[in-house]
This record gives structure tokens, sequence and C-alpha cells, in this order.
């Protein structure tokens, strides 16, 4: 009788460390949906001005006042999305290396207004809206898009933080540890 009651008490004592592992698992798995960036943000963020030019841009930001920022035609300034008035973009900036009456210059420039809408490819149907929602449209999807966020420029997923490489009219170019996956922009 006494070596039944040692396998019951080792019994509960095995089901119940099973039973916690499973809810670290899932606590686990539940913090890698969310959207923790690991790096301070130091992007600027704002809508494109009506006095952007060629050469220099006028971000309008989310106080309300302007900034100007040099951009280098030499390919030095990474634009993805394009510049047009009245869009909400995210941009990294360095000291201006010219004098061309800006402080700062653009390192990176991604367009979010052009980053939003309905993507696709071989193994992912998502669309991406404004309020930092993903809308799923694959249910078989082992791991689907639920969130975004962009920190210091690059979009994070997820938890997956992806370089921008190419955003257009109709396909995106996005780069991490794992490789670039393209997409296609559905209409």
């Amino acid at each position: 009788m006494k070596h039944l009651f040692h396998c019951i008490i080792i019994a509960l004592a095995v089901f119940t460390a099973a039973s916690c592992q499973q809810k670290k698992a899932s606590a686990t798995a539940e913090a890698a949906d969310t959207l923790v960036p690991s790096v301070a943000d130091t992007a600027y963020y704002g809508t494109i001005g009506a006095s952007t030019s060629m050469s220099v841009l006028e971000l309008i930001a989310e106080d309300g006042s302007a900034l100007t920022f040099a951009i280098n035609q030499d390919s030095l300034s990474d634009v993805q999305g394009g510049i047009f008035t009245g869009d909400k973009v995210t941009l990294i900036a360095r000291p201006s290396l010219e004098d061309n009456g800006c402080d700062k210059e653009v390192i990176k420039l991604v367009n979010l207004t052009s980053l939003l809408g309905k993507w696709t490819s071989l193994d992912r149907n998502f669309e991406i809206k404004a309020d930092g929602m993903i809308v799923s449209n694959v249910k078989a999807e082992s791991q689907p898009y639920t969130q975004w966020k962009m920190v210091n420029s690059n979009i994070i997923l997820n938890a997956d933080t992806f370089n921008v490489l190419l955003l257009g009219p109709d396909s995106m170019e996005i780069e991490n540890n794992n490789g670039v996956f393209v997409y296609k922009r559905q209409k």
C-alpha cells in the first residue's frame, strides 16, 4: 500500500511538471507574437510636406513641427516606397556630409502609406493595416502574421525583424537572417 501511495505521488509530480512545461511553452509562443523591439527606436516619423523637392525632404513630425533632411541623389539615400506629399513615412538620418542647407541627411526612408495593403507569396497571404494589425487570409498558416510595427525603418512582423530591401507599387522584398522574402501586392 505504501508503494502504491509513493507511485501516485510520483505520478502527480510528473503530471504537474508536464503541465507547467506546457504552460511555459504556451507563454513563450504567445510572447513570440508580441512586438518588443530589442533596440531603441531612433527613427523619425511623420508626413511628407509640400516643400519637399528632389534634394530636400520636408517632414511634418507628429507634433506638427517641420524638419528638413537632405536626400543624396548619388544613391546614398535608400528610399523605399517613393516620396509623395501627404504620405506617412519613417526615416533614419545622419549628420549631413555636404553643405546643402540641411543638418541631417536621409540614410533610409520607408513609405508607410505604400506599405499598407494586401500582400501575397507562395506561403503567406496577409493585409497590413494602418492600425498596426495584420489580417491573415490564409487559415492554414502555422504562424500567421497578426501585428506589425516599424522600428529604425525596419518592419517587425510579430517577433521577426525585416530590413525593407524593396517597396514598389506592386512588390515588396524584405530580408532577415533566414533570407529574402518576396511578396506581390494583391488588388
